[in-house]
């Protein structure tokens, strides 16, 4: 039992994360249908995160995380160097950076499945099947390391996102809940609000942080 002189951590209320699950093969599949009465537009290219390009990255990935209301800590460029780029995409649209996608590969045990750690667009680059691209690009890059389910977590009240990944064959099957307010007092160590990608870049929304977002 804790002292009487010992501060508790100041925690009130959650936030909930939907974990959604799909199989490789079939959004990839979805990912292709989609499309498959209009031509993807040949100017938009995926390219592997360029680390020699990793300012553009930066700005791409906070303007994507501003206009959504996820909870969100800015990504700085020196943050961004010590990203490992195997598994994150970005793609162009005339040249230009207009969204990325982030993907991890677990393995545990006997089992061996993907992560979609992380994915925006630009909101002007929307609509324009850059998110389409992107998924096809990522689902490729699962099924040639051997994984058949990906699973992904969306910000409960992201609904544009869930709607989005839900077009791919990703349904519920869980939930994570975190904290909504956390005291300056607990460790860095400790859980704190953010999204998937945050949590996996090291980026989550920090008490004290005057540039995080809804902490």
């Amino acid at each position: 039992m804790a002292s009487e002189d010992t501060e508790s951590p100041d925690i009130t209320g959650l936030r909930s994360y939907l974990i959604m699950k799909a199989e490789a093969k079939e959004a990839l599949k979805l990912a292709e249908l989609r499309w498959i009465d209009k031509e993807t537009p040949n100017y938009i290219k995926i390219h592997p995160l360029d680390m020699n390009e990793i300012e553009a990255f930066v700005d791409l990935y906070n303007r994507c995380f501003l206009a959504s209301p996820d909870p969100f800590c800015p990504l700085t460029p020196e943050e961004a160097r010590k990203l490992e780029p195997e598994g994150i995409f970005v793609a162009k649209l005339a040249e230009q950076h207009a969204g990325f996608i982030a993907c991890f590969i677990e393995k545990k045990a006997e089992s061996i499945y993907g992560e979609i750690t992380g994915i925006g667009v630009l909101p002007n680059r929307r609509r324009k099947g850059v998110a389409t691209e992107l998924i096809k690009r990522a689902t490729t890059f699962f099924l040639e390391s051997g994984v058949d389910d990906v699973y992904c977590e969306v910000y409960e009240a992201n609904i544009p996102s869930q709607m989005l990944i839900m077009t791919y064959g990703f349904r519920e099957v869980g939930r994570r809940n975190i904290p909504m307010q956390v005291s300056k007092q607990m460790d860095s160590s400790d859980e704190l609000p953010g999204g998937k990608i945050m949590r996996r870049l090291g980026l989550r929304p920090r008490a004290g942080c005057e540039d995080c977002r809804d902490i």
